[in-house]
């Protein structure tokens, strides 16, 4: 690892528009952050359990040397670091043995299910993060679904790929795996997309939306900026505001703490950006350009409600206040 990947990171360097090398530091930086933690816990492990703690020096190894782990190997570490907090060395060991045992990442982008096999590593691992009430909001899908949706995922990449390929390399870098569930019969409320910021790599979705190959690209744009600002936040918050105090979101209808506004504003600013470019793109059909510049605009509308409640109510640290400021020059510029 050079110093450069790391540098690039930082958010005084970070620039609005997607890139994939951008996407490449964040991701190498996450993961060495990674890798220092666990060699840290494997300190603490070592007094009493030292098998673990060989273990957990050996995973921290196989990441600088360069090795890429997925999304359930981040909840694992977060479990094991409060274990370890909360004084219950044992339980930390023991997930340590658990965490020592999580392959590396597949090469690309997979496509897991609830209610397929190959979401049996993560899912516990989630519903445990998420807690019973949260977890039930994630209801299994079956093959046949996945499959579909597989092919549409699929064809967006593509068309990102034609049509925006420094966003293509941006969410390549920075995403692993995608899960996808679905609301339960009888769900008031439904999602259509999340993340998570203690599984990096992870985007969760909802198969039964994103119908078409845009659909797909606007939410990959919505997810992949959470993303984005989970890897450029390590060492700082967004804002200062407590979580108690609540305000109105321009994505969503209840009242959110002021973290979730500003990710909603920045996050309404990317999508801006990925359908202006679209509408403006000869790889699109008319129609769906026209789509594109629609949705664009409905994106505008959000970023001008979001910033509105930042700019009246928000604290915001040094680096959220550098990040904030180069989406504002975006929007301002067009």
């Amino acid at each position: 690892m050079t110093a450069t990947p790391a540098a690039i990171s930082r958010s005084d360097s970070f620039r609005f528009a997607p890139s994939a090398l951008e996407g490449e530091a964040i991701d190498a930086a996450v993961h060495e952050d990674l890798a220092a933690s666990l060699a840290y816990l494997a300190e603490h492990l070592a007094p009493a359990h030292p098998e673990s703690a060989g273990a957990l020096d050996a995973v921290a190894a196989r990441i600088r040397d360069g090795q890429r782990l997925p999304p359930v190997a981040f909840g694992l570490y977060y479990r094991m670091g409060e274990a370890a907090l909360g004084g219950d060395i044992d339980a930390a060991a023991d997930i340590a043995q658990v965490l020592a045992q999580v392959p590396a990442a597949a090469p690309g982008l997979q496509v897991i299910y609830r209610g397929g096999a190959n979401s049996d590593a993560l899912w516990p691992v989630l519903e445990e993060r998420f807690g019973p009430e949260e977890a039930a909001g994630f209801a299994p899908i079956t093959a046949e679904m996945a499959t579909d949706f597989e092919a549409r995922l699929k064809d967006g990449l593509a068309l990102m790929h034609s049509a925006l390929p420094d966003l293509h390399g941006e969410i390549t870098a920075i995403l692993r795996e995608v899960l996808l569930a679905q609301a339960p019969a009888g769900a008031k409320m439904e999602f259509d997309g999340a993340s998570h910021y203690q599984f990096w790599g992870l985007l969760l979705l909802n198969p039964n939306h994103h119908k078409t190959s845009l659909a797909v690209v606007e939410v990959l744009a919505h997810e992949a900026a959470h993303s984005l600002l989970f890897g450029l936040t390590r060492t700082e918050p967004l804002v200062l505001n407590s979580d108690d105090e609540l305000f109105t979101s321009p994505l969503r209808v209840d009242p959110r703490p002021m973290d979730g506004i500003y990710h909603a504003t920045f996050v309404s600013a990317r999508m801006a950006w990925a359908m202006e470019r679209m509408s403006e793109s000869p790889a699109l059909p008319i129609e769906l350009r026209q789509e594109a510049a629609h949705l664009a605009a409905e994106d505008r509308a959000n970023f001008a409600k979001g910033i509105g409640t930042v700019d009246a109510h928000a604290r915001l640290s040094t680096t959220g206040a550098r990040i904030m400021e180069q989406a504002r020059a975006y929007i301002d510029g067009q």
